[in-house]
């Protein structure tokens, strides 16, 4: 029990702290009795309370509490610094005071977040999906933004503030959607709307006109189909990715269309050489015969066709190694199936076995017959006892032979007081 000065102390620091605080704590009412009652458990060992709230707080602060309760975290820093002062300054009583008040503070700040997590739980489920699409860092503000906002919507259900209710959340989940929406759009949509414009920016719808305008309808075309299935994540990548390829197409053909324009009779045979080397070396690569006697076309056309055969013919000794392995592993199957079926079949021959046999487990009724223990009246038998009265009849002497006969010899003294008997007759 703590002293009555004590307690006094607790409540009045406790009134003055949470005077003190810039926003009054829906349970504030809870908070005084249950740091009284935790401040009674620590009996005068402000080192054991300490320990306890800076542990407990550790914990509070790794299990993302500033965010669900920042009003109560925000008081249990305060607390928590006060009662590290005392503790310095030997003041073992205002130690137990302060510690017992962050662990109290932690304790409803937890219960807050129960509440959060209830109230919350749309916002909640779509602040992990931004998480999961790592929008914090593909677009921080904006997200930042957002984060404020529900902060705002904690803040009120943490302090009890009656302007609070459920059609608060509706604006901000919608916001929340939306740049879910962003984050897929400028990961998957934007590197080819960049190229794109890159590729306009160097008249690419001038030197290029058929791959631009191929690449622009995508480019269009996949920022509409991502808006509409965002949900759809292998799609939104599939569609970026296409519109991609295509703006980059564009790009580099536009260059490359441009550079030809401008040539005159040398640079044009030059070009006709480099497009040559460069077909020569993908024939390198394939140890195909040298092909720069044909034309350009006809150049493609046989390297093509030589890579076809060689990829024939590396296909081949593995597509027969394969038929191989799996003749193999039918053979080594073969008997496995075989054995399974036996198995199944002894198993199946096993149970019908015992289903026939089960009617001894019938039989057992002898168990049932075991009224022989309910014979055990032998027990109640035992009245014999109480015919026991024989002893009473004692008194007949000339029936006193079969007490002679009976063991009991010591029982025998009743014999010796018949002699009184006959005394009294005689008289």
């Amino acid at each position: 029990m703590l002293q009555p000065l004590l307690i006094a102390i607790l409540i009045g620091t406790f009134a003055l702290s949470s005077g003190c605080a810039s926003k009054r704590l829906a349970n504030h009412d809870q908070l005084d009795q249950i740091a009284l009652e935790k401040a009674a458990q620590f009996a005068g060992n402000s080192e054991r309370a300490l320990v306890e709230a800076e542990v407990k707080y550790e914990a509070a602060v790794n299990a993302d509490m500033n965010f669900y309760s920042p009003l109560h975290m925000k008081q249990a820093t305060e607390a928590l610094a006060q009662a590290r002062s005392y503790e310095i300054k030997g003041q073992k009583s205002d130690t137990i005071i302060a510690s017992s008040q962050v662990i109290s503070l932690l304790q409803l700040a937890k219960q807050n977040k129960q509440k959060v997590d209830i109230t919350l739980q749309p916002i909640l489920q779509q602040k992990l999906i931004l998480e999961e699409l790592n929008s914090p860092r593909v677009l921080p503000t904006e997200f930042n933004e957002q984060l404020e906002s529900i902060k705002d919507l904690i803040t009120k259900i943490e302090s009890g503030d009656k302007d609070f209710n459920t059609n608060l959340m509706d604006p901000i989940l919608k916001d929340l959607q939306q740049l879910e929406i962003d984050t897929l759009l400028t990961i998957h949509w934007q590197p080819a709307k960049k190229t794109l414009d890159k590729a306009e920016d160097e008249d690419a719808d001038d030197h290029a006109p058929k791959s631009f305008i191929i690449a622009e309808e995508l480019v269009a075309q996949a920022e509409i189909e991502i808006n509409k299935n965002y949900k759809d994540r292998q799609l939104v990548e599939e569609k970026g990715l296409a519109a991609l390829r295509s703006a980059q197409h564009a790009l580099y053909s536009a260059r490359e269309a441009e550079a030809l324009v401008s040539l005159d009779n040398k640079r044009a045979e030059d070009a006709v050489l480099t497009f040559e080397r460069l077909l020569a070396q993908i024939g390198t690569a394939l140890k195909a015969e040298d092909v720069r006697h044909m034309a350009i076309q006809d150049q493609a056309s046989a390297l093509a066709q030589s890579a076809e055969t060689q990829a024939n013919r590396l296909i081949a000794p593995l597509q027969a190694r394969i038929k191989e392995l799996e003749k193999q592993i039918a053979l080594v199957q073969s008997p496995l199936i075989e054995e399974t079926a036996i198995n199944e079949t002894s198993a199946i021959a096993e149970e019908a076995l015992m289903v026939e046999e089960a009617p001894v487990v019938e039989e057992a009724l002898v168990v049932e017959e075991a009224p022989v223990v309910e014979e055990a009246p032998v027990v109640e038998e035992a009245p014999v006892v109480e015919e026991a009265p024989v002893v009473e009849e004692a008194p007949v002497v000339e029936e006193a032979p079969v007490v002679e006969e009976a063991p009991m010899v010591e029982e025998a003294p009743v014999a010796e007081e018949t002699p009184a008997v006959e005394n009294t007759t005689e008289k």
